[in-house]
């Protein structure tokens, strides 16, 4: 994070973390696993990896974060939002030639572009339904309010909630 963002960046990243706040991949595991774009950049990017933090942002897992946006279990609406925006700087690639005779610096670039929107989208408040639901539930005696990403229930008592 500190490369991408800054070290002020990353000592508030260290703030929210210590403080039990969930880390979001802006492009999801899954999506990673599938997408062409992704793939090339595992094959072809020394080193490159979703837990870089160019791709990490850190969120509220929701209690009492009402308005915000929350992250809370998987997130199938979310993801095919990014996938549309892979979708896109893969086209923008491949207008260039084909996928052979792109630099890893290309790879590279159209990555970080397609993260930064998405960081950006999320930190402005900008996701719409069904990308969001705006929730309010009672659960163990807290309430949880918030946006959460994706149009999904919560999850039940013991499960995952990473990305």
């Amino acid at each position: 994070m500190e490369k991408t963002q800054g070290p002020a960046a990353r000592a508030a990243a260290e703030v929210r973390l210590s403080a039990g706040h969930p880390m979001h991949h802006l492009i999801p595991d899954a999506v990673v696993q599938k997408h062409l774009l992704l793939r090339t950049a595992m094959e072809r990017l020394k080193g490159y990896t979703i837990d870089r933090g160019s791709n990490i942002l850190d969120m509220h897992s929701g209690i009492n974060v009402e308005g915000r946006l929350i992250h809370s279990g998987s997130h199938p609406r979310y993801s095919e939002f990014v996938e549309a925006r892979l979708d896109l700087a893969w086209d923008r690639l491949s207008a260039k030639g084909p996928p052979s005779n792109w630099t890893p610096k290309a790879i590279e670039e159209a990555i970080l572009k397609v993260e930064n929107e998405l960081r950006q989208t999320i930190q402005s408040g900008s996701l719409k339904e069904p990308i969001i639901k705006v929730i309010q539930e009672e659960r163990g005696g807290r309430v949880l309010t918030g946006k959460k990403l994706a149009l999904l229930e919560l999850s039940f008592h013991g499960e995952s909630h990473t990305t």
